[in-house]
């Protein structure tokens, strides 16, 4: 990250929490995951599985993901970010949500628990596209990925009042929309508008930087956004006019076509890049689309067959697409994230750790390993129906969370070290204080 304006990040408070977070959840969805192990063969909209979807979609991966648009945004616009204590405000308001709306759906008591959850959320998602309108507004020159990145807040925020209005139904039921027609198109648009144009902003930016990459077809980042945004306008249209019709497949052409440019962009970057070698955090963040690419060849597939493949289809994007990403980038990211806040001011004046240095390397490798154990066996032990299988998965899926929240601590607790020839270790406060006296 060292061509990037870091004068311009954002106070600690605004972001660092939301890893916190993140990581918090990873934890609960591996448990959770053990527990709803007999349930993994069975249908999609399940409690168990849906608080388990939740606890995806909005405890781990939209928790991340906020906190890395508020690092990310106003480094890309070179203006400072909007607010920060909107930043915190939006996280403590989506953390409590997101902890009442998954123990609402975990034992099922659709009510006010589950409204008031549905709404926390709603008001984080709006503070988040305040917070990302105000900081891209102040930028001066068209950037397509600062459009993407409001395209997809304003897609968050369509995302989270579907989902109120869906949870609403359960308690009392003003439309005549059945529920299961509002809950695909509250996950589809969540999918394709907040997961996937975000994705689409930042990793165009991150990938092609670690990579030591660049591509100039700039030009395939607006066809991205156009026929993404159309693809998913078209789609809740004809669902709200006619339902989930054969019409549809026209919407989800217009957002493969979009994915496709947004690919042949990385792919660029990715087949003139500088830095050969890839690291672990870059194969993950690879590995995460070819998950995508396999979850849309499925797409035909999930449409014809039973809930199994629903489950498949549902891995491949949250297991997979979303999740390799998240994994890989948090140790590209927040390190620095931590480095630049602790030695910033001391870079020159003695020899100070790499970012990469405030974690385990070796915990990392566990990371990926049991990422990748966890997936084959949770694959075949649904393909084949077999729980052996699919309580091994989880097993290597808890070794792989705890790897990530222990290395997570680990950078977000460190301390500044001064040259071992000092021999002690010192807080920030300590040296500053030290600095001052003399």
């Amino acid at each position: 990250m060292a061509d990037i304006n870091i004068g311009k990040a954002p106070k600690n408070y605004a972001v660092l929490p939301f890893y916190a977070g993140g990581a918090f959840f990873l934890i609960c969805i591996a448990l959770a995951l053990l527990w709803v192990v007999p349930e993994l063969n069975g249908h999609y909209a399940a409690p168990h599985i849906v608080a388990l979807v939740h606890m995806f979609t909005v405890g781990w991966a939209s928790m991340i993901m906020m906190g890395a648009t508020y690092q990310l945004l106003p480094v890309i616009c070179e203006h400072d970010l909007f607010s920060s204590r909107l930043s915190l405000f939006s996280f403590c308001c989506v953390f409590v949500g997101a902890l009442l709306l998954i123990s609402s759906f975990w034992w099922f008591h659709p009510g006010w628990w589950m409204l008031s959850g549905g709404t926390l959320i709603w008001i984080a998602s709006v503070a988040y596209l305040i917070n990302v309108v105000g900081t891209g507004g102040r930028c001066d020159r068209h950037h397509i990925r600062k459009c993407l990145m409001v395209s997809a807040g304003s897609w968050f925020v369509f995302t989270t009042t579907l989902g109120w209005w869906t949870a609403l139904q359960f308690v009392h039921p003003v439309s005549h929309v059945p529920i299961p027609t509002w809950l695909k198109i509250h996950a589809h648009v969540g999918m394709a508008g907040w997961f996937l144009q975000l994705i689409s902003g930042v990793s165009t930016q991150l990938i092609p930087m670690f990579l030591l990459g660049k591509s100039k077809k700039s030009y395939l980042l607006n066809w991205a956004f156009v026929l993404q945004n159309i693809g998913l306008l078209s789609f809740v249209v004809l669902s709200w006019l006619i339902g989930i019709h054969a019409w549809i497949w026209i919407s989800v052409a217009l957002v493969v076509a979009g994915i496709v440019f947004h690919l042949a962009y990385l792919y660029d970057a990715y087949q003139h890049r500088v830095r050969k070698p890839l690291d672990l955090q870059m194969k993950h963040s690879l590995l995460s689309f070819l998950f995508l690419s396999l979850a849309i060849l499925s797409i035909p597939v999930v449409y014809a067959f039973d809930h199994r493949w629903s489950i498949i289809y549902g891995m491949l994007l949250l297991m997979g697409w979303v999740s390799s990403l998240i994994l890989g980038q948090t140790f590209k990211t927040l390190p620095f994230i931590v480095w630049n806040d602790r030695y910033k001011q001391w870079n020159g004046k003695f020899k100070v750790p790499l970012p990469r240095q405030l974690y385990s390397e070796r915990r990392l490798q566990w990371q990926f390993r049991l990422y990748l154990a966890s997936w084959l066996l949770l694959f075949a032990g649904i393909m084949l129906q077999n729980r052996i299988l699919d309580y091994a998965g989880s097993l290597c899926w808890l070794g792989m969370s705890v790897c990530y929240g222990w290395n997570v601590i680990q950078i977000l607790f460190h301390r500044v070290q001064i040259p071992e020839h000092a021999g002690t270790v010192y807080t920030r406060s300590a040296l500053q204080r030290e600095n001052a006296g003399h």
